[in-house]
C-alpha cells in the first residue's frame, strides 16, 4: 500500500515540476539555515557539560565590596578550596587553577617558545575535570615537582610527536619540567581552553607563598559537591569558615558566592579574571533560535499556501477518489506521502548545501564544526526530525482541508478555493511579518555596529600596535628600548604604560582621598588607575582640556596626575588644578597633586559608561609597566615594520618571544558576538524573504492561471497592460502593507531591548522603517511582476479557445 501511495505521489510531483521546485528549494534552505542556527546553539549550551561531575562543580567567586558598585572576581586564595575539603564533608573535590600575567617563555633544546594558554595547578584538576588522557597516569601526572602536562597539539608543535613522555622544557620564571602526561586536545565546549598544565610545585618561593596563604588571591578555585549538597548552604559554611581564617578588615571587605559550572559560559560577563576566552550570551541563543524556527515557519507555510491554492486543479480527481471508495484517511495519508517525499527530497538538498556552507559559518562563528560525511551521523537526528517537523506542519492542513471538499460540488466544478479572509492570506501575511522584523533588526544592528566602528573614544585607537614587557631587563632599561623602537622607519611615537585601553587583563584599581588646600574629606573613592609616560598625549592621542601633561622629568612627574572628566565630577572638585589626592594601594598611600585633566575616553567596552580613571606617571608605586604602545603611520604597520620592532625587542629580551597586538583589533574583540549576530541577522533576513518570495511566485503564478480566462475577457474589454498589472498585483501589496503594520512594533520593542545593552548606543531611526518596508515591497511586486506581466502581454485568444 505505502509504495502505491509513493508511486502516486512521484507521478503527482513529476506534472508540477514547477511548484515542486519551489517546494523544495523552500524547505531546503529552511533546513540548511535551521540547521546550521541549531548545531551553534546546541554546542553553546553544552559548555562544559561533557564532565561526569558537571552538575556538581561549582567555581569559587569573591565580590569585592570595597568600591562604590561591588565587583565580582573569578579568583580566591588557593588554600580555601584545600581548607573546605577538609572541613566540610559537603566538599568531596577540589583544584586551583592559576595564570601568570602574559605569556610564559620557555626553551626546548636551545629554541624558544611561548605559551599563552597554560595554567599552574595541582594534582587534583584530572580528579575533578574528564579531560581525555594519551599518554601517562592522569592521577599521578601533576603529583610530582616540576611536572608538565601537554595537550597533543602543543606536543607535536614542540617536539614533533606525542611520545614526549619524560622530555624536559625549561622556563626562566620556574626552571625545568618534566612532561609526565599527554591530554587530549580541549573540547571547544569547554570554558577552560588550555594547551599546557604545570604542577604547583616548583621552586619558587613566591609561588610557594601564592598557594598557601590566605590573604594571597589569585587563583580561580573550583569545588565539586557532594551529591544532593545545597550550594547555597555549603556557600554559608564556606564563607564562614574565609571570614574566620581571614579575621577582620577582610571580613568586611569581600563576600564568596558560588558560580555553577555550567553557568560560567554564559553568566561570566561581569566576573573579572574569568578563564572564559569568550563568554556566552542567552538573549543571542533566543535570537538565533527564532531565526531557525522563521525559516521553518516560512518555508512550510509556503508548501501550505502552494498545496492549498493548487486544491481546485485537484478537487476532480478527490472527487473521483472518493467516487470510487477512497476514504478520507487514504487521502490524508496519500497527501501526507506527497509532503514526506517532497520533504525527504528537500533534505538530501539540504545536506549537500550544508556542507557547503558550513566553512563560511565556522569563519562567522569562529567555530570549528565539521559537517562531512563521517561526521553526518552527528547530525542525523537533528536533520530527520526538523524534517518530520516539517512534513507534518506542512502536509497537515492541505491534507485535510482537500479531503473536505464535497464530491458532487467538485464534480460540477463549483468548489471556490478561498475567501478574501482564507487562512491563506494570513499565511502570506504572517511570512512577511517575521521577514521585515528580520530586515529592520539586520538594519538597526548594523547601524549600532557602525555606530560603535566610527564612535569618536576619546583618542585614537587607530594604528596602535601594543608590545607585551615579560622582562625584568626591559623594565629595567625600558627608556634605551623606546628610543630604539622610535627609531624604526614608521614609528610616530612610542608611549610605555601599565595598561591600555581596551584592556584584555585587569585594570588596576585604588582607593583615593580627597584632601589639600581647598578640600578636606576622609572619604574613600574607589577609582580606575593606569600610569603612562610623557608621551602618552601624542602616543594615544588624548585630549587635554585643562593644565598640563607629564614632563618627563621622573622625580617630578612621579607624584604628579591627570585625571579624565569623570573623575573630577565623581571627586566633586570645581577646579582640579593644583589640587591633593591621596592615593591608596596594595603598596602603601601616595598624595599627588592634580596638574591636567583629559577628555573622557572609553576605556572600557561601549556597554559600559565611562568610570573615573586616574592617569598617573609610569613610575608611581601602584603598578609596574607592562606595555609599548608603537603609534605607527597612517596604515604603516607591515610586516618589515613587524619585523624591525621584533629585532629591537630580541636585543633587550633574548628571554621572551615578542608578544604584539594590534589595538584596535583589540577592542573590536569587545563586540565580536555582536559582529557575529549582525552578520547571520543579514544573512538570515535574506534567506526569509527569499524563501517567502519563492512562495509569493507560486502563488501569484497560481493566481494568473486561476484567472487567464478573467484576463482575457477584460483585455478583449480594452483594459490596459497596467489595469491588469494592478489587478493581478494589489492583493500582494495589501498583504505586505499588513505585514509592515504588524511586524513594525515587535521590531522596535526587540530592537529597544537589544540596544538596552549598550550605554552608548544610535536612537531607533523611523528610516529603518521605512527602508525595510520599502525594500519588502519592492522585492514582493518584482517577484509578481514576472508572472504579471507575461499574464497581460499573452494572446486572449488563447486563454478563451477553450470556451
Amino acid at each position: 500500500m505505502l509504495r502505491n501511495y509513493f508511486k502516486i505521489a512521484f507521478r503527482t510531483l513529476a506534472r508540477s515540476k514547477g511548484y515542486a521546485f519551489i517546494n523544495i528549494l523552500g524547505l531546503a534552505i529552511g533546513i540548511t539555515g535551521a540547521t546550521l542556527l541549531l548545531t551553534y546553539v546546541k554546542d553553546e549550551t553544552s559548555f562544559d557539560q561533557f564532565h561526569s561531575k558537571s552538575d556538581d562543580i561549582v567555581r569559587v567567586i569573591v565580590v569585592d565590596k570595597t568600591g562604590e558598585a561591588p565587583r565580582k572576581f573569578a579568583a580566591s586564595s588557593a588554600i580555601f578550596a584545600s581548607t573546605l575539603v577538609e572541613e566540610l564533608p559537603e566538599v568531596t573535590k577540589a583544584t586551583t587553577l592559576f595564570m601568570r600575567g602574559g605569556h610564559m617563555n620557555f626553551t626546548i633544546d636551545g629554541v624558544r617558545f611561548a605559551q599563552r594558554n597554560y595554567f599552574i595547578t595541582d594534582p587534583s584538576f584530572f580528579e575533578v575535570f574528564d579531560f581525555e588522557f594519551l599518554a601517562g597516569d592522569r592521577v599521578k601526572a601533576l603529583a610530582e615537582p616540576n611536572s608538565a602536562v601537554l595537550s597533543e597539539n602543543e606536543a607535536i608543535r614542540y617536539f614533533g610527536t606525542t611520545d614526549v613522555l619524560g622530555r624536559t622544557i625549561t622556563s626562566p620564571f620556574a626552571g625545568e619540567f618534566i612532561v609526565t602526561g599527554i591530554a587530549k586536545n580541549t573540547p571547544a565546549n569547554s570554558h577552560i581552553q588550555f594547551e599546557m598544565l604545570l604542577s604547583q610545585n616548583f621552586n619558587n618561593p613566591q609561588w610557594t607563598r601564592m598557594f598557601t596563604s590566605w590573604e594571597e588571591i589569585g587563583p580561580a578555585s573550583y569545588l565539586v559537591l557532594a551529591k544532593g549538597a545545597d550550594m547555597a548552604e555549603v556557600q554559608k559554611k564556606a564563607e564562614a569558615i574565609a571570614n574566620e581564617r581571614m579575621g577582620a578588615p577582610f571580613d568586611d571587605m569581600v563576600d564568596y558566592e558560588f558560580q555553577a559550572l555550567t553557568d560560567i559560559h554564559f553568566d561570566s560577563a561581569n566576573i573579572e579574571g574569568s578563564l572564559a576566552e569568550s563568554n556566552g550570551n542567552r538573549s543571542y541563543i533566543i535570537i538565533f533560535i527564532s531565526i531557525a524556527v522563521f525559516l521553518i515557519v516560512i518555508a512550510s507555510v509556503n508548501y501550505m499556501n502552494l498545496a492549498t491554492s493548487r486544491a481546485v486543479f485537484r478537487a476532480k480527481e478527490i472527487g473521483i477518489r472518493k467516487v470510487v471508495g477512497a476514504v478520507k484517511k487514504q487521502l490524508v495519508t496519500q497527501f501526507l506521502m506527497e509532503s514526506l517525499l517532497i520533504t525527504f527530497i528537500s533534505l538530501i538538498v539540504s545536506i549537500g548545501l550544508t556542507d557547503l556552507s558550513m566553512p563560511f559559518f565556522n569563519d562567522l562563528t569562529q567555530k570549528n564544526f565539521d559537517f562531512s560525511w563521517s561526521t553526518l551521523g552527528d547530525y542525523m537526528p537533528m536533520l530527520l526530525g526538523l524534517t518530520a517537523v516539517i512534513a507534518l506542519l506542512s502536509g497537515i492542513y492541505p491534507s485535510f482541508f482537500m479531503t473536505r471538499f464535497k464530491t458532487v460540488d467538485v464534480l460540477k466544478g463549483e468548489r471556490k478555493t478561498s475567501s478574501p479572509f482564507a487562512l491563506r492570506k494570513v499565511l502570506v501575511i504572517s511570512q512577511f511579518c517575521m521577514s521585515i522584523i528580520m530586515i529592520i533588526s539586520t538594519i538597526i544592528v548594523s547601524d549600532q555596529m557602525n555606530f560603535i566602528k566610527d564612535k569618536n573614544l576619546g583618542f585614537n585607537q587607530n594604528d596602535l600596535v601594543v608590545i607585551d614587557i615579560n622582562n625584568a631587563n626591559v623594565r629595567a632599561n625600558f627608556k634605551a628600548m623606546r628610543t630604539e623602537l622610535s627609531n624604526v622607519p614608521g614609528v610616530e611615537s612610542v608611549s610605555v604604560s601599565t595598561r591600555v585601553p581596551g584592556e584584555w587583563k585587569s585594570i588596576n584599581e585604588v582607593n583615593v582621598v580627597l584632601n589639600g588646600a581647598n578640600r578636606q574629606s576622609t572619604d574613600s573613592l574607589r577609582t580606575f588607575y593606569m600610569g603612562f609616560d610623557e608621551n602618552l598625549l601624542e602616543t594615544f592621542g588624548f585630549k587635554l582640556t585643562v593644565g598640563n601633561s607629564f614632563s618627563g622629568n621622573d622625580s617630578a612627574d612621579s607624584t604628579k596626575v591627570l585625571l579624565n572628566q569623570a573623575a573630577v565630577k565623581a571627586f566633586g572638585l570645581e577646579n582640579p588644578i593644583g589640587e591633593t589626592i591621596e592615593v591608596i594601594s596594595g603598596n602603601g598611600n601616595v598624595r599627588v597633586q592634580v596638574i591636567g585633566v583629559v577628555e573622557d575616553f572609553n576605556f572600557q567596552s561601549l556597554h559600559k559608561k565611562v568610570e573615573p580613571i586616574i592617569l598617573g606617571y609610569w613610575n608611581a608605586p601602584f603598578s609596574g609597566i607592562d606595555y609599548f604602545t608603537v603609534r605607527t603611520t597612517k596604515n604603516g604597520a607591515s610586516a618589515k615594520m613587524i619585523e624591525d620592532l621584533t629585532a629591537v625587542h630580541n636585543k633587550f629580551d633574548q628571554a621572551s618571544v615578542i608578544e604584539t597586538h594590534f589595538l584596535d583589533s583589540q577592542l573590536a574583540l569587545f563586540y565580536q558576538a555582536e559582529t557575529q549576530a549582525s552578520v547571520i541577522y543579514k544573512v538570515g533576513a535574506g534567506l526569509s524573504i527569499f524563501v517567502a518570495c519563492l512562495g509569493l511566485f507560486g502563488l501569484a503564478s497560481f493566481t494568473v492561471e486561476k484567472r487567464i480566462k478573467e484576463l482575457g475577457i477584460r483585455k478583449v474589454l480594452g483594459a490596459s497592460q497596467l489595469s491588469l498589472f494592478y489587478l493581478l498585483s494589489s492583493t500582494f501589496a495589501k498583504q505586505v502593507f499588513i505585514a509592515f503594520i504588524i511586524a513594525s512594533p515587535f521590531a522596535f520593542w526587540i530592537m529597544k531591548n537589544w540596544l538596552n545593552g549598550f550605554v552608548y548606543h544610535v536612537n531607533i531611526s523611523p528610516m529603518a522603517f521605512i527602508v525595510a518596508g520599502l525594500m519588502t515591497m519592492v522585492i514582493a511586486l518584482l517577484t509578481v511582476s514576472y508572472r504579471s506581466i507575461l499574464a497581460t502581454r499573452s494572446n486572449p485568444v488563447d486563454a478563451l479557445r477553450s470556451e
